[in-house]
């Protein structure tokens, strides 16, 4: 994303996140809808931060409170987004969460 300065959570929305991906980059975006699914994906107890620190991936927390909706940013290189999607759910996240993948 064009503003990646922090792992702060940001108080935005979908459309702000689909404006500020940069073109150049892939991106995998996690969608937790809060209404369904009372779990925080942004809870340091789950484990794909602990990965994403390790592998020094870069990653924005989004939360739009109107709709009351969580999203994970993910940027990756292009050329490995399917590989890192695959290695990605291996961290068993609900099935309620809805992923989408933005290919460069």
């Amino acid at each position: 994303m064009r503003s990646f300065k922090s792992n702060d959570i940001k108080e935005k929305n979908f459309d702000w996140i689909k404006k500020n991906l940069d073109p150049a980059k892939s991106y995998i975006v996690f969608e937790n809808n809060l209404k369904k699914e009372t779990d925080s994906i942004f809870s340091n107890k789950n484990l794909v931060y602990k990965y994403l620190r390790k592998e020094k991936f870069v990653w924005e927390q989004i939360l739009d409170k109107k709709l009351r909706r969580e999203y994970l940013v993910i940027q990756i290189e292009p050329g490995n987004e399917d590989a890192m999607l695959g290695k990605l759910f291996e961290y068993k996240f609900s099935k309620d969460i809805v992923y989408y993948l933005y290919k460069a």
